[in-house]
């Protein structure tokens, strides 16, 4: 869990406060929490950084709507697991 606003919330709900109504999740989760700023340790850090150098890197997109077809375009590549996702988004 690294330190996302919406992931606090839930922590506290959760974990914290121990709301009823979240019992089920809290018996079946263990929260790890992730240092405050640790992209090496959060596998889609390593998605975004291949798709910038990979596609976006030093380019100039006329529109928005250039850059969201570019993006688009390149997670297209890895709607189906693969092992170039499979080896971003594990640890070592």
């Amino acid at each position: 869990m690294d330190n996302a606003p919406w992931h606090k919330k839930t922590l506290r709900l959760i974990d914290t406060e121990k709301q009823p109504e979240y019992a089920d999740i809290a018996a079946s989760v263990q929260f790890l929490r992730l240092p405050p700023y640790s992209p090496d340790l959060n596998p889609i850090e390593q998605v975004w950084r291949i798709t910038r150098k990979e596609n976006t890197h030093n380019t100039f997109f006329a529109s928005i709507n250039n850059l969201t077809e570019t993006v688009d375009n390149a997670f297209e590549v890895w709607a189906v697991p693969n092992e170039q996702l499979k080896s971003l988004c594990s640890f070592k």
